[in-house]
């Protein structure tokens, strides 16, 4: 029974030691942090979690440093340790959101609408964690898009390679040239020539033929007209290219350290 007490004190006391130990460097780091001195922050963060092994408040203090450095894979490393090592529900529910800052850095963005649905289910009413779970959600539906707009677009390459190939193989073209016969058996065409009278002279084509020619010529140029009127708008639509660019806000950063 002695030995048991003897124990439990002994751990009681470890315990202490191991606090005492931690308290130190985890107000350098907050001190240098609050300076904006992120690189001697880090150091003693990382003091205090060599010295407690899975310390949630030190590891997730160390994520912020990592985080406003730009080292945003490292951060997001400590930020799962730390909602994995938080007892409280608003230790768990910050180090959720801000993994999934970690990951909106990173366009990860189907992990970071996950890690902000994480906190918000242990938070509901974070309206912060609300606007970045909107935003993470809308570049995800914007990066879906791109993709499919990139896969239609090699498709429609490929299918139009394709086609001249194809029309090739079913109807082969000849070049005149390389086929002699077909310019033996074909007759000879002779220009156009007017119609001579008996005498020789050329005759000259009655009024009604004139007439007939001209409404024949007037036809043709109201057709082209027409065709170009019917098509050139349709062509200037299809040809028509659209660029959105909409400024997107920043997302809400980091939570500050506990």
């Amino acid at each position: 029974m002695k030995y048991g007490i003897f124990f439990l004190f002994l751990g009681l006391l470890c315990s202490d030691l191991s606090a005492q130990s931690t308290h130190s460097p985890l107000r350098k780091g907050d001190r240098a942090y609050d300076r904006e001195q992120y690189k001697s922050a880090e150091k003693q963060y990382r003091i205090a979690a060599d010295r407690d092994m899975g310390n949630p408040q030190a590891l997730y203090n160390l994520g912020n440093t990592l985080y406003q450095q730009g080292n945003f894979e490292d951060a997001q490393q400590r930020f799962e340790q730390a909602a994995e090592g938080a007892v409280k529900t608003n230790d768990k529910a910050d180090a959720f959101h801000n993994l999934g800052d970690s990951f909106l850095k990173q366009r990860k963005y189907k992990e970071a609408v996950q890690a902000y649905e994480q906190s918000l289910r242990l938070r509901p009413a974070d309206e912060g964690t609300k606007q970045n779970l909107q935003m993470a959600k809308k570049r995800l539906r914007e990066e879906e898009q791109k993709e499919k707009e990139k896969k239609d677009q090699q498709q429609q390459q490929q299918q139009n390679q394709q086609q001249p190939n194809q029309q090739d193989q079913h109807n082969p073209q000849q070049n005149p040239q390389q086929n002699p016969q077909n310019q033996q058996d074909k007759p000879q065409e002779q220009p156009n020539q007017p119609e001579q009278n008996p005498a020789g002279q050329p005759q000259q084509p009655k009024p009604e033929q004139t007439q007939k020619q001209e409404e024949q010529r007037l036809k043709k140029e109201d057709a082209k007209r027409l065709l170009e009127t019917a098509i050139g708008p349709d062509d200037r639509k299809n040809a028509k290219k659209y660029r959105a660019a909409q400024q997107q806000s920043k997302p809400k950063g980091p939570r500050k350290d506990w």
